[in-house]
């Protein structure tokens, strides 16, 4: 394709985590707004701020879905690590409870 990686992030974050912050992630079903359990509650449980209409969980963020998408992900995607370390490329980043955290610590990456 004529692309050459000079550089591989990997995000790193445990399992828990990700099954936490997936699994606690609503939206709205009328109007599709975001909220969290967590990290960016409604003003009234289970209530969109906006539309008022029902929050609800999606499927995809059901923990059970969420850890066999990982499972997947262990199986078929991070031996690819392995590769990009072998060759020097690969970064490892932690990521951070902020995203912009995770963006500063990601491009600090870039630069080594």
């Amino acid at each position: 394709m004529g692309i050459c990686i000079d550089r591989v992030i990997s995000i790193e974050v445990a399992d828990e985590k990700i099954v936490k912050r997936m699994s606690g992630r609503r939206v709205c079903a009328d109007c599709g707004a975001s909220y969290h359990v967590e990290y960016k509650k409604p003003e009234v449980e289970g209530v969109c701020n906006s539309c008022k209409g029902a929050l609800v969980q999606r499927k995809d963020d059901a923990p059970e879905t969420v850890l066999d998408r990982l499972k997947v992900y262990h199986e078929q995607t991070e031996p690819l690590k392995d590769y990009y370390s072998k060759t020097g490329k690969l970064r490892l980043v932690e990521g951070q409870e902020e995203v912009s955290d995770t963006t500063k610590l990601t491009f600090k990456a870039l630069e080594s």
